[in-house]
């Protein structure tokens, strides 16, 4: 008898980009803002910028217009230009939820193809931290980081930046 596993609560995506590691990489970094969906906010009013502190123990936050700032995770690994990983404290109303035990990991992973391409392998894990309701916040980052990431792979193959 085959043993039973349980279905993974991960949400998994691979990105293809026509632009070397390192620009990938810094364009994921420095540049989330500029991409990131602005209907994707968590403050009361929409960010201005996404920020990634460069290291490890960095945070990860939007800031608006008016300076306030909005936290989204804390960075856990930072591995330029082959790896980020963020602890993810947003919970399935989208609050923040300062305890890292209830804190989910958005990870990022990046292989050169080539010269000019690089695939990115994302992965949402560990949503069943998030304790009761998790199946409501996998369900909704699912479909939520297809929104996302799209406008990351399309400016980057674009050429525009």
């Amino acid at each position: 008898m085959a043993a039973q596993t349980t279905p993974s609560a991960a949400v998994k995506r691979t990105l293809h980009v026509a632009v070397p590691i390192d620009f990938a990489f810094r364009t994921l970094t420095e540049k989330m803002g500029i991409w990131w969906p602005g209907t994707h906010h968590i403050a009361k009013t929409p960010f201005t910028e996404v920020i990634v502190e460069p290291r490890a123990g960095g945070r990860w936050f939007e800031r608006d217009a008016n300076g306030a700032e909005c936290e989204w995770g804390t960075v856990l690994e930072y591995h330029a230009p082959n790896k980020l990983v963020l602890s993810w404290h947003l919970q399935a109303d989208f609050h923040y939820e300062p305890d890292p035990a209830f804190a989910s990991e958005v990870v990022f992973e990046l292989i050169s193809d080539g010269p000019e391409a690089t695939r990115v392998e994302f992965q949402h894990r560990h949503l069943e931290r998030h304790g009761d309701g998790w199946e409501k916040l996998r369900n909704s980052v699912d479909g939520g980081w297809a929104l996302v990431l799209a406008p990351y792979e399309q400016l980057l193959n674009s050429g525009n930046l």
